[in-house]
């Protein structure tokens, strides 16, 4: 279970670092954001290390059904958050991404219990169907019937009242359908024609971009805002996203274009992350 968590730890570094990410804190600039750098993402990232472990560990001796793993690891995401807060002097660097893949460390663990002897291969296809299984019914418990005052509401909550944007939430309910369709296949492409750890990261990030419902985006800015990122991305993948110096020089571009319009695409930076991990983990 060292692997399933060293190996967490590693896809979220390497999201943090590639660059140039159109808007997002890398090894180059702090895109859009300015409570944060890429050193905060180096604290935040090895306080949440531990985390993953356990949670890989959890799966992988769990024996009751996949909801109930979920709840079996929400103290340590809890714990997590706590550890991350103090690492970064209170700024959220990774909240979403320890959601997430807290979840994916569990699934993997238990997968890899499942077939273990058998001698089985471990796929990113049973890793997310273990997932989906595992988020049943999480968007109507935990959004649907809420009833919240309007000023106590988290920022998912309010985006799912007032767009019905599901967020992470939904995709992990879905089996994270945008990266099995989506992350999975630009990540594979590139890295089977042989391109760079960053071209290959930027391929996969504009490839999410396209499809990805980014409660980041909505949340700091509106509905109308995460069409466009949508529709900027489809557009450079059709110049070959990062695969082609055109496509490449437009992610140059939408770098400081978003850094300057304060857009992150946090949501999909964060899915970038599990897309590496779950190419690693089952390759």
């Amino acid at each position: 279970m060292r692997y399933i968590g060293s190996k967490a730890v590693e896809a979220m570094l390497m999201e943090a670092v590639c660059a140039p990410a159109p808007g997002l804190v890398d090894r180059y600039n702090s895109g859009a954001h300015t409570d944060m750098d890429i050193f905060t993402f180096m604290r935040s990232t090895a306080a949440l290390g531990p985390a993953m472990y356990s949670c890989a560990a959890c799966g992988y001796m769990h024996e009751d059904s996949p909801s109930a793993l979920l709840r079996r690891i929400r103290p340590i995401g809890r714990q997590a958050e706590t550890d991350m807060f103090v690492a970064t002097d209170g700024v959220n660097t990774q909240k979403g991404l320890l959601f997430v893949m807290g979840i994916l460390c569990a699934a993997t663990g238990a997968v890899y219990h499942q077939v273990y002897g058998y001698e089985k291969a471990i796929t990113a296809e049973k890793i997310l169907a273990y997932v989906k299984e595992m988020c049943r019914n999480l968007v109507a418990e935990e959004l649907g019937a809420m009833q919240i005052d309007e000023g106590a509401m988290t920022a998912g909550q309010r985006l799912f009242k007032q767009y019905g944007i599901r967020g992470i939430r939904g995709e992990v309910e879905d089996g994270l359908p945008a990266v099995l369709y989506a992350g999975l296949p630009a990540y594979e492409e590139a890295k089977q024609a042989g391109f760079s750890n960053d071209v290959v990261l930027l391929h996969t990030l504009l490839a999410l971009m396209t499809v990805v419902e980014d409660t980041t985006i909505v949340h700091r800015h509106n509905l109308t805002f995460l069409r466009d990122v949508q529709a900027d991305a489809q557009r450079i993948m059709s110049l070959g996203g990062a695969l082609t110096e055109e496509g490449f020089q437009a992610i140059v571009d939408l770098d400081a274009n978003y850094s300057s319009r304060r857009i992150s695409p946090g949501g999909s930076a964060d899915l970038l992350a599990v897309t590496h991990f779950l190419y690693e983990v089952t390759a």
